[in-house]
């Protein structure tokens, strides 16, 4: 039920998203075509000569013996006695070749095809053959050719044709040109196809435009809203645009529905909880997953979760895990986070600690850091030890202006309190 009543949830928030539908634009069939097209599915069966339609039947009947090489044999050694002849002799030998030998079977299904004379279904299913076969051998241009040639002769808007055909473009680096054929494949399947959509999505995003790519992935998501990987792309897609709160959201329906499984995608979670200024669910986020061994215990994670901690304003949390990041990097600047993680919880004597492991380990900053030490030990009321930290911070150019104040300040307490700097 639970599972149940987060999908809906999640088809509600997708109902405000924006649903494309494709523009109509296919090959352009003129009255001519239409009536050529009317004229072949008219025109009689012809059949081919005795010799060649003797030879055909022998090499059939060895074709289904599965001796293909013997039926190619008999068939090669044939010449045909008229044009149709040649054009159905060469169709049938193109076919064999197709189970075996894709280069050959193409030439032969082009010698086939080209003069237009064959029956109304041996040319269409010659054409759509050889287009294949070309996409096969990568001939993407000629797959493309011919694949329209198909169209022309049939008329037909075959989805999975213009699906080819998109692809074709797409596998040519023509992601623009892949976008109207998507579309007319879209348009015509009898229903929604992830195919085509996955197509479309990655089209739009190497042809760069990010505002459709999400359109579509928006619509993506409502029509096949189980789908896990469709959430995690739209959560991705809307950071191209800038869009972290719409980002949040789908990664926040994602994660509900159990969708988000791989380190990068938990990842993403608990950083679009930080661009959208929620420091302590992203913190927790990296915690839990850090804890599970989902995400892994490096550097930037600890980071990660120490400093989201640090803005939620969780400083016992923070200064634990500055200190996990301390002992794994042994940074100077590692430890004096730890330190102002515990000044920020009053705990002076463990920022001190955690200030002298930094400024021995790193004496660039050294004046910063005495500062701050100076304030934990004034806070304590360790005068002497306060000013013995503000010398040492008076001697370094970059803070010594800020010593002055805090100079007098200190005196004017040691005098009031008695005691001897």
């Amino acid at each position: 039920m639970k599972k149940l009543s987060l999908l809906t949830s999640a088809l509600i928030v997708a109902a405000s998203f924006t649903f494309t539908v494709p523009a109509m634009a296919q090959v352009t069939l003129t009255d001519a075509d239409r009536a050529r097209i009317e004229e072949r599915k008219a025109r009689k069966t012809q059949l081919p000569g005795e010799r060649v339609g003797r030879s055909v039947t022998q090499a059939f009947e060895l074709y289904n013996e599965e001796k293909v090489d013997e039926a190619l044999k008999i068939l090669l050694e044939v010449r045909g006695g008229n044009e149709f002849d040649t054009a159905f002799l060469a169709r049938f030998i193109g076919n064999l070749y197709a189970t075996k030998d894709a280069k050959q079977a193409i030439k032969y299904l082009e010698q086939a095809t080209k003069p237009d004379i064959l029956s109304y279904a041996d040319q269409s299913a010659s054409l759509k053959l050889v287009a294949d076969l070309q996409s096969m051998e990568s001939m993407h241009k000629d797959a493309i050719r011919n694949y329209e040639a198909w169209i022309k002769f049939t008329g037909e808007n075959d989805p999975d044709v213009y699906l080819r055909i998109a692809n074709a473009h797409y596998q040519l680096g023509e992601f623009t040109k892949a976008l109207t054929p998507i579309d007319n494949a879209i348009r015509y399947a009898k229903e929604p196809n992830k195919q085509h959509y996955m197509l479309k999505m990655g089209a739009l995003y190497e042809s760069k435009n990010y505002p459709k790519t999400v359109e579509t992935v928006e619509t993506m998501v409502q029509l096949f809203p189980e789908e896990r990987q469709y959430w995690v792309y739209l959560g991705n897609f809307y950071t191209l645009l800038e869009d972290y709160q719409k980002s949040l959201s789908a990664f926040q329906i994602a994660y509900a529905n159990g969708y988000l499984e791989s380190e990068s995608e938990l990842k993403m979670l608990g950083q679009m909880y930080a661009n959208n200024n929620i420091p302590y669910k992203a913190a927790t986020i990296y915690e839990k997953y850090l804890k599970s061994g989902k995400i892994k215990k490096d550097r930037t994670m600890l980071n990660a979760v120490a400093s989201n901690f640090q803005a939620a304003r969780e400083f016992a949390k923070a200064a634990a895990y500055y200190g996990e990041l301390a002992a794994m990097t042994n940074e100077a600047d590692a430890y004096r986070r730890q330190g102002m993680a515990f000044m920020a919880i009053q705990k002076y004597n463990d920022a001190i600690k955690a200030f002298e492991a930094s400024l021995a380990r790193d004496s660039s900053n050294a004046g910063r850091i005495h500062m701050s030490m100076m304030e934990a030990y004034f806070y304590q009321g360790k005068l002497r030890e306060a000013n013995t930290s503000l010398q040492a911070a008076k001697r370094d150019p970059a803070t010594e202006r800020q010593t002055r104040s805090w100079e007098s300040y200190i005196k004017e307490k040691a005098r009031i309190k008695n005691v001897s700097l």
